[in-house]
């Protein structure tokens, strides 16, 4: 996750500057309606994906595998501009010297710019079409279900339609019920209904969940004397896909105490031990 907002972070820094160099380029060529046309359309372009872009960083949720490979893309894409319109910017030169710079610079330039910006408006395309494709606010799978938090999409959602224009921001915010659960705020949804999003793939889809929900945190418990404590699963894992926190639980004397679900053997096996050990000790 910490790799993919740096190559976000690096995106969105690198699109700030060619914005700024690319308007800068197109004053300097103020009085070339030809050039000009091309640089407020790259100057437009720029800005639309720098939008999307700003958005992923602040939504980590975004920060999916398949959007860093498009974020890359878009980065040597715009390093290549850069380097491009860097080439036409006269700079400083008087305006005979600008002429003669444009003459010898111009055609080629606005012809690779051109091209640059084509290949940036695919990449555009694929970066939106990838960001509305992730599976954001999925908290856990029960089965074949998984665990969505309406609040996350729903937000996420609202600000992506704004960037796009488009009645939804994420292709999971189509499958929202109505009405929206008031109480935890979390729906179920089959991954068979998730897996239609994406074209061309089927009900085993991999699906992506939150990571923040995912935690598994059980730390600070401690057992005094003849006490048993039961912190993680015995057999099979019933709290698998849940997230957990086990935090700063004491069990003193003979207690027993289970902070974690287990079956009725284990559970009768334990409490059995612990009687014995207490008989033991009270001899």
């Amino acid at each position: 996750m910490a790799e993919v907002l740096g190559v976000a972070s690096s995106v969105a820094q690198l699109l700030d500057g060619a914005i700024r160099l690319v308007k800068r380029v197109r004053k300097a060529y103020d009085r070339h309606q030809n050039q000009t046309e091309v640089l407020d359309k790259a100057s437009l372009e720029l800005e639309s994906i720098n939008a999307i872009v700003h958005t992923i960083v602040d939504e980590d949720a975004l920060l999916t595998p398949a959007v860093a490979v498009e974020l890359a893309k878009i980065c040597a894409l715009g390093n290549k501009l850069v380097k491009c319109v860097k080439v036409l910017d006269p700079g400083n030169k008087s305006a005979v010297r600008r002429i003669a710079h444009q003459f010898v610079h111009g055609t080629k330039e606005e012809e690779a710019l051109a091209d640059i910006m084509t290949d940036l408006d695919r990449a555009k395309a694929t970066l939106s079409f990838r960001t509305q494709l992730a599976n954001v606010g999925l908290t856990r799978m029960v089965h074949d279900t998984v665990v969505a938090n309406v609040n996350v999409i729903d937000r996420i959602d609202r600000r992506l339609a704004e960037v796009f224009k488009e009645r939804h921001g994420l292709k999971i915010a189509s499958l929202l019920k109505i009405p929206i659960p008031q109480e935890d705020s979390l729906i179920i949804l089959s991954r068979a209904e998730i897996a239609s999003l994406e074209p061309r793939t089927d009900s085993n889809t991999d699906i992506i969940l939150d990571e923040k929900a995912m935690d598994r945190i059980i730390v600070g418990n401690m057992a005094r004397g003849s006490a048993i404590q039961l912190l993680g699963p015995v057999g099979r894992d019933m709290w698998e896909d849940m997230c957990v926190r086990i935090e700063s639980n004491t069990a003193s004397g003979y207690a027993a105490q289970f902070a974690y679900p287990t079956d009725f053997a284990t559970f009768k096996y334990l409490l059995d031990h612990q009687e014995r050990m207490a008989v033991l000790e009270a001899r």
